[in-house]
């Protein structure tokens, strides 16, 4: 994924809101706030050229920033939900017989951004999905990655109307999962906190975890969906750490990837490179990505304490109810045709 365009600006200046004293500039960067603060990245946010929501549910919906499009079949067009309050929506380029998924991006994303756009096609490719992409883009541009995060709120709010809308017009809540990356994670669980009914499964993909607040309203958490599945690739740095899901997959050790060890942002590359894992379990039914049991966090490397009981399948295909924390060891790059037989996705390899 070396050519997606915002990698060059989505390191350096992605969490800028905590400045600290002298003293803690003069010590060395402890994680991805003081970096971006010691790197001098926190110049260049301006409070005045972001995107900010008001928040407190005083905000309007649907907000006119936030997109919705349906996508059935790859190299098909997509469908705009502009006039998703019609009764006879669902009836067009929509099919009952699949299973759906709503998709949502991370900071300095957007509807045709790597690495969404990965995991987009992974499902299109495998043809059982009807996929719901949402794009807040515009309300988590970079350099504004402390606006992405007070915008949460009332996207995940905007959001939920929008799912109540196509759960009254048919999509069932049992078929339907949330999945998001990074901050995308997040507004998969906030939005919960909007709905009159129990969303039934969401995937978080390594959830974000600076500057977002302490408080289960503010974050993904077990109690929003009926099951909760957590892949952990970046704990402690760009990503969430301890146990967030029902069930939580720490992938060679959760924190740094190995293909990631010797790339110039080693800690954005094992973050982004979640959705690579995940499409991976998309195209081959889970089967390369069989995890087994190991301690309630993630561990410090990639070896682990094994631990009785049953392995796991991880991503798309665990089972719903499954239950604790799992380690996979997997050294190859993720979805990359040149360690999967042709299948895959380039932008996969490193």
């Amino acid at each position: 994924m070396q050519s997606y365009t915002w990698k060059s600006v989505f390191a350096p200046v992605l969490f800028l809101l905590l400045i600290g004293s002298q003293e803690a500039l003069c010590r060395a960067p402890r994680g991805p706030i003081q970096e971006a603060i010691q790197s001098g990245a926190a110049a260049d946010y301006n409070k005045e050229d972001c995107t900010w929501r008001r928040g407190n549910d005083r905000d309007s919906c649907p907000d006119p920033d936030v997109h919705v499009y349906l996508h059935s079949e790859l190299g098909m067009p997509k469908r705009k939900l502009e006039e998703y309050r019609r009764s006879d929506w669902l009836r067009e380029g929509y099919d009952p017989t699949k299973e759906n998924v709503i998709l949502i991006h991370g900071y300095a994303g957007g509807d045709e951004s790597v690495p969404i756009v990965v995991l987009r096609d992974a499902y299109l490719r495998n043809g059982s999905y009807n996929i719901f992409l949402v794009d807040w883009g515009a309300l988590c541009a970079a350099p504004c990655y402390p606006a992405a995060v007070a915008n949460l709120r009332p996207v995940a709010r905007c959001l939920a109307g929008t799912l109540t809308t196509l759960r009254n017009l048919g999509l069932p809540i049992l078929k339907t999962t949330c999945v998001g990356h990074s901050l995308g994670a997040h507004l998969c669980g906030i939005m919960a906190n909007y709905l009159l009914f129990r969303m039934h499964r969401i995937i978080g993909l390594d959830p974000a975890r600076p500057l977002v607040r302490p408080g289960l309203v503010n974050r993904l958490d077990s109690g929003d969906a009926d099951f909760v599945e957590v892949i952990h690739t970046n704990a402690g740095y760009y990503g969430e750490t301890g146990r967030v899901g029902h069930v939580d997959f720490c992938v060679n050790g959760g924190k740094v990837q190995p293909f990631c060890a010797n790339q110039p942002n080693y800690q954005l590359c094992s973050h982004v490179w979640v959705v690579c894992f995940m499409a991976q379990s998309i195209d081959d039914g889970g089967r390369q990505l069989i995890a087994e049991p190991c301690s309630r966090r993630c561990p410090s490397g990639p070896r682990i304490s094994q631990r009785a009981g049953e392995y796991l399948i991880m991503g798309q295909h665990t089972p719903s109810g499954s239950k604790g924390s799992f380690c996979l060891t997997s050294y190859d790059p993720p979805y990359c045709p040149e360690y999967f037989d042709g299948h895959g996705d380039q932008k996969c390899c490193v």
